[in-house]
C-alpha cells in the first residue's frame, strides 16, 4: 500500500537559504537571494507567522504587507525545532538531524524533546553539522528572551555567537540595530509570542493580531532607523492552522491499536509512530487508512523520501525514525493520550503538516535590502 502525498513545492525558496544568505552579503558574495553587499545584516525570525497568516491579517500588519516580499518553503515538517535548525544550519533537516519536534530513541528507549528537552542530553547526539555561526567570518549575534540564556537548543543553534537578551520585541530589535552598527555583524533575532499566542489562542485570535500589530509598527520602526549599509530581513518557521478539540483524532480511542506503540511523537499534525512491533507497519497504516483518511495519511520514511520531503541520508537514523508518519491533510489533530501532554492538547494553533498555511513563510526585505531583486 503506497499513501498519496502532495507534491513538494518547486517554486518556492527555502528556509534553508536565509541566514546563509545574509551572511554570504554580509561577505559580499553571491547567495542564493540575490542580496547585495552590506556592512551588517538583521535577520528577524518570527515564529509561527506563515505567508497565508500574514495575508489574512494584512490590515493589522500594514507595513508587513506592503513591504518587498517573496514566499518561501519552511521545509518539513514544519515545526520549530526542524525549521530554526534549518535556518541556522543551512541545510535540510535530513542533513542536520533535528528531523521533529519529538522523536524516539530505540537505543535509550527515550523520548526526546529535540526543542526544549535536549539540556538533558548532549546535543551532538542529535545534531549533524556545525551551525553557520560558528563557521563564518562575520560577528554573529543572537537577540532572544532572557529565559532561553540557558536553552540546549539555542546555544547549539547559535554556537558561539555573543548573545543578548530582551523581554520585549522593541527591546530585542533596538539591541539588534545597536550590534548592526559595528560593521561585519550577522544579527539574529526571535520573536516566539506570535507563536506563544496562537498555540493559546489560535491564529487570527484578539491576542494574536494584537502581537501582530505590535510586530508591524516595531519593525517599521526599527527598519526606519537602521543605520546605512545595513541590510533586514523578516522570516519565519512555519504557519499556524486552527484546529478545533472536536476535531481531534485520539489514537488510543481505537481498541484494534491498544498496546501497539513504543511512542507517539512528532507534532500533533506530523504524528511519528514508533511500533512495539514493526513488522506491523502495513497492518497498521491500513487499519488507520480505513479510519482516518478523509483527514489524515499515514506514510512511511521512504515515502516521504521518494516524495522529495527527506532525504536518503535521513535513514541511517535507523533508531530514531518513526515506523509511520500519519500527517493531517484536514484541519485536525492526533493524539495518543497515553505519549500526549495536557497542554498539548489544549493548543488552538497547530502545525507542522504540509498545508500551504503551515509550509509557507514570508521573507521580507527592509533597510539596504529593500530595493534587492526578489529572487525566488
Amino acid at each position: 500500500m503506497t499513501s498519496m502525498l502532495p507534491a513538494i513545492p518547486s517554486a518556492f525558496g527555502n528556509l534553508k537559504d536565509v541566514f546563509r544568505s545574509a551572511q554570504n552579503s554580509v561577505l559580499g558574495q553571491e547567495n542564493a537571494f540575490a542580496l547585495p553587499k552590506v556592512s551588517s545584516a538583521i535577520v528577524v525570525m518570527v515564529d509561527g507567522l506563515g505567508a497565508k497568516n500574514l495575508e489574512a491579517s494584512q490590515r493589522y500588519a500594514p507595513f508587513l504587507s506592503s513591504a518587498s516580499q517573496s514566499t518561501i518553503y519552511s521545509g518539513f515538517p514544519s515545526t520549530t525545532a526542524s525549521s530554526i535548525t534549518t535556518f541556522a544550519t543551512g541545510v535540510s533537516n535530513s542533513e542536520h538531524g533535528l528531523f521533529g519536534y519529538k522523536i524516539f530513541d530505540r537505543s535509550r528507549q527515550e523520548s526526546v524533546n529535540l526543542l526544549s528537552g535536549i539540556d538533558k542530553y548532549s546535543v551532538l547526539d542529535y545534531l549533524k553539522v556545525e551551525p553557520i555561526s560558528t563557521e563564518t567570518l562575520c560577528q554573529v549575534h543572537a537577540v532572544t528572551l532572557p529565559e532561553y540564556a540557558d536553552s540546549g537548543f539555542t546555544r547549539a543553534t547559535m554556537h558561539n555567537a555573543q548573545h543578548h537578551f530582551a523581554n520585549s520585541i522593541s527591546d530585542r530589535l533596538e539591541k539588534a540595530a545597536l550590534v548592526a552598527e559595528v560593521d561585519n555583524s550577522l544579527v539574529y533575532v526571535y520573536v516566539p509570542e506570535l507563536d506563544q499566542a496562537a498555540h493559546r489562542f489560535g491564529v487570527a485570535s484578539t491576542e494574536w493580531l494584537s502581537l501582530l500589530s505590535e510586530l508591524d509598527v516595531q519593525i517599521q520602526r526599527s527598519s526606519s532607523r537602521l543605520a546605512d549599509g545595513i541590510g533586514m530581513l523578516v522570516t519565519s518557521d512555519h504557519g499556524i492552522v486552527n484546529v478545533d478539540k472536536q476535531n481531534h483524532i485520539y489514537l488510543d480511542d481505537f481498541a484494534e491499536l491498544n498496546d501497539m506503540f513504543l511512542d507517539v511523537a512528532g507534532d500533533p499534525r506530523v504524528a511519528f509512530l514508533y511500533l512495539q512491533d514493526p513488522s506491523r507497519v502495513e497492518v497498521i497504516r491500513q487499519f488507520l487508512a480505513e479510519r482516518v483518511a478523509s483527514s489524515a495519511v499515514a506514510c512511511t520514511p521512504d515515502e516521504l523520501i521518494n516524495a522529495g520531503y527527506w532525504q536518503d541520508s535521513l535513514l541511517q537514523d535507523e533508531d530514531l525514525l518513526p515506523d509511520l508518519i500519519v500527517l493531517a491533510t484536514a484541519e485536525v489533530a492526533i493524539y495518543h493520550r497515553q505519549f500526549a501532554k495536557a497542554n498539548s492538547m489544549k493548543m488552538v494553533g497547530q502545525h507542522g503538516a504540509l498545508s500551504q498555511e503551515e509550509i509557507s513563510i514570508p521573507l521580507i526585505r527592509l533597510g539596504t535590502y529593500s530595493s534587492s531583486l526578489l529572487v525566488p
